[in-house]
């Protein structure tokens, strides 16, 4: 954990290597404020308002301008985002056995961290502000100095995180199936995508994934967005793309294998013929706006 805020330039620190809670607001000017694609060997819960320009690169569907939105990330996410600077909230970073769970237990019950599960959901006003005072609760018993009880009030502060999660989520679960079928699959393929554009690029690797035929998910996406399933696989990397090139210190050739193209010339031509610009061009122009 302490080499992530090293890297991002935040002045925090943690003497516990298996529980951390910290805000936004701990960030400085100085603070880096986007990140390349990268996976942590922990978990992350975060509660986030105030988006601003933000980006969280976790579903297909750009994730911004939400006033309130709970993310999960697990150690097999890969996970990038753009900080506004005026963002609030709260990160909640913990490795899974600091709990006395087993592992396949531990993914049984709280599903929303699994890479085929919505893993960012809107919270409305009326739970936001539960949600904060439970992560205020925590983060506020976390910077206490230590006593012999400490250590198991903190587990049960993480468990009531863990558990009011897992309840937003399911109400998050049973809106998106009373949608039409249509559109409840568009939501299950975007998260999808977001988990693993970097390894699968092909409708049906998707269709195999949601036990549906190819043809299947091309037609319920074509009649529920007017647009082709290829076409939400392709912008997911355009918008990592574009990131990496607008913030990004990795030049041209690493971004490509970063975003595993087989070669530079193909993540050229892959990006020009959906922006019509060069990868070049397109970091010339973005960051002379800096």
């Amino acid at each position: 954990m302490n080499d992530l805020y090293k890297h991002i330039n935040v002045p925090v620190q943690t003497s516990n290597p298996n529980l951390h809670i910290y805000r936004f607001s701990d960030f400085t000017e100085n603070s880096i404020e986007s990140i390349q694609p990268h996976t942590k060997d922990f978990y992350q819960i975060s509660f986030i308002q105030g988006f601003g320009n933000s980006e969280l690169n976790i579903n297909d569907q750009k994730v911004s301008d939400i006033n309130s939105i709970l993310y999960f990330i697990s150690p097999n996410h890969i996970y990038s985002w753009v900080r506004d600077q005026k963002i609030d909230g709260y990160i909640l970073n913990f490795k899974q056995d600091y709990l006395s769970v087993k592992p396949q237990d531990f993914q049984h019950q709280f599903s929303f961290f699994g890479l085929d599960k919505l893993n960012a959901i809107p919270i409305d006003n009326k739970e936001k502000h539960r949600v904060i005072d439970i992560f205020e609760e925590f983060y506020s018993e976390y910077h206490q100095p230590r006593n012999s009880f400490s250590e198991e009030i903190l587990k049960h502060y993480l468990q009531v995180v863990l558990y009011k999660c897992m309840d937003l989520y399911k109400k998050q679960e049973q809106t998106i199936n009373k949608l039409p079928e249509n559109q409840g699959l568009l939501v299950k393929y975007q998260s999808l995508i977001n988990n693993y554009y970097l390894s699968k690029r092909s409708v049906k690797e998707y269709a195999t994934l949601l036990n549906i035929t190819p043809n299947h998910l091309s037609d319920s996406i074509k009649s529920s967005t007017g647009k082709n399933a290829l076409h939400y696989i392709n912008q997911r990397l355009l918008i990592e793309a574009k990131n990496l090139l607008k913030f990004g210190d990795e030049d041209i050739k690493q971004i490509a294998y970063t975003l595993n193209f087989a070669s530079p010339s193909h993540f050229g031509k892959f990006f020009k013929k959906h922006t019509l610009k060069t990868p070049a061009n397109y970091r010339k122009e973005h960051q002379s706006k800096k």
